[in-house]
């Protein structure tokens, strides 16, 4: 009985560690970007910038590999790999802003960027969704719509993020103004 369940637990594990490493996926940076990306962990906006240049380049990539494939190359498993870093560094973009806006830190400037560069990503993913050849679009369906979520996510959530900077900002413009009428006010009044 003993080597029954032993067995059994050691198939089960066996089942199991096969999965574990396709769970935790490669990381889409290079040793170039993550070393410049830990460079500017204390600075937003410039790691923001990076992150919107290391998508674009992505994206360049993703474009590239879609026109050799329509020279008759199949591309289409780069072009899959290329769109899963492409969904991963959006991801990784859209949770810096989301630790930076946690901070306090004040993004309106980023966050626009990121809008701009988002919206040109979009642009840009259009034609691979439309142009692709039906084997193409089949190769290639769930990163390319797993790309497309993320980048959608990630522009609705920067939306959001814009509006609550610009609320937040105005608001404690308000706030230091009347704590300037505030001091004025008590030099101007005898101290009692």
């Amino acid at each position: 009985m003993k080597i029954v369940s032993t067995l059994l637990v050691a198939g089960i594990v066996a089942a199991f560690c096969p999965c574990a490493p396709a769970q935790m996926g490669r990381d889409p940076l290079t040793s170039r970007e993550v070393e410049l990306l830990r460079d500017s962990a204390q600075e937003p906006k410039r790691r923001i910038d990076l992150l919107i240049g290391f998508t674009r380049e992505r994206v360049m990539a993703v474009e590239q590999l879609h026109v050799t494939a329509k020279d008759g190359v199949d591309n289409s498993a780069k072009l899959a790999a290329m769109l899963d870093e492409l969904a991963d560094l959006i991801d990784e973009l859209d949770d810096n802003l989301a630790m930076y806006s946690k901070r306090g830190d004040d993004l309106r400037r980023p966050l626009r960027h990121v809008l701009e560069a988002e919206g040109e990503f979009e642009q840009k993913l259009k034609p691979l969704e439309n142009s692709a050849s039906p084997e193409e679009k089949r190769r290639i369906a769930i990163a390319l719509e797993d790309a497309t979520d993320s980048l959608q996510s990630s522009m609705d959530s920067a939306k959001v993020m814009l509006a609550s900077q610009l609320e937040k900002r105005g608001e404690e413009k308000d706030k230091e103004k009347l704590d300037r009428q505030e001091a004025k006010q008590r030099q101007g009044q005898p101290e009692q």
